[in-house]
């Protein structure tokens, strides 16, 4: 038996722009992505045999066929052509559609566990195998910072990005993506001119905080309690407060720890939300 554990990261969108809707029903969108050290715990077995098992413990997750970690193992199975017995455990911490991709670091990290155990793939290879499994799938492969354009595929790593400090509230509010990037195409009058990314870039270098999100708008509308999280990290003096992803989680981010793990204290008692602390990282953890 071979078996890797892997630490599978969330993420948190500093910036997203949606730069339009493709004819094939896509959105086009460019974000800076940083993953963070809140985990789930995935732990791979490959036997002998032939078959695809994903066992999911602290938060239920969608059965195991429209699950995609069971479809990063058929996906690789298929790829390299070799039949084994794969037994996924997933230990769910991160909260599921909550804009934080959980789902999609999970199906990153049979991916790359699969390969760390048989290196069938350079990691090139990895993220062209990923794109065919979901949007972030491909993001997760590096696991760095990184500048996402495309519909996730085009990925430029952004080395001497500054690692922030976090605090996450999430309100345990399932918000289904596609039906935010719906309401974006209904409330938008086209697609904005895009940022100067590199100047952001440069902003975020020098210490500065320009965090957006343009689905936090749509979001807001479809779940108006979204707006009070934002209400409760501003007062806590964050250098800068925003969506991830689709939603619903906020997050603070802060350039100094103390002051991050200050409003983590504040606020780590509530009985409605569920309140995290991050830090940026880089790069896979393993047991």
């Amino acid at each position: 038996m071979n078996s890797i554990t892997l630490l599978s990261p969330a993420k948190l969108n500093l910036t997203l722009e949606v730069l339009g809707k493709r004819p094939d029903g896509y959105h086009e969108i460019r974000s800076i992505m940083q993953p963070v050290d809140l985990f789930d715990e995935v732990r791979i077995e490959a036997t002998e045999g032939s078959g695809i098992d994903i066992e999911t413990k602290g938060l239920d997750i969608a059965v195991p066929g429209e699950n995609l970690a069971h479809r990063a193992a058929a996906e690789f199975l298929n790829r390299s052509g070799l039949e084994l017995k794969v037994n996924v455990v997933i230990n769910k911490r991160i909260p599921i559609e909550a804009g934080l991709g959980g789902g999609s670091g999970n199906a990153a990290s049979v991916l790359v566990g699969l390969n760390k155990l048989y290196k069938r793939f350079s990691e090139d290879e990895l993220i062209g195998i990923s794109a065919r499994i979901g949007a972030d799938v491909p993001f997760f492969i590096h696991s760095r910072t990184s500048l996402i354009e495309g519909i996730g595929e085009k990925i430029t790593l952004l080395p001497g990005f500054p690692l922030l400090h976090y605090v996450l509230i999430n309100p345990d509010l399932e918000v289904p993506t596609k039906d935010v990037y719906e309401h974006w195409d209904e409330i938008s009058s086209g697609a904005p001119a895009p940022t100067i990314i590199e100047d952001t870039i440069a902003l975020f270098k020098e210490g500065k905080i320009p965090l957006d999100n343009a689905l936090e708008a749509p979001a807001i509308e479809m779940f108006p309690e979204i707006i009070s999280l934002r209400g409760l990290l501003e007062g806590l003096e964050p250098d800068g407060v925003s969506m991830s992803g689709s939603g619903p989680t906020m997050f603070g981010a802060f350039t100094v720890c103390r002051d991050a793990k200050k409003a983590y204290e504040y606020l780590k008692d509530s009985t409605t939300l569920g309140v995290y602390s991050a830090r940026g990282i880089e790069g896979w953890h393993r047991y």
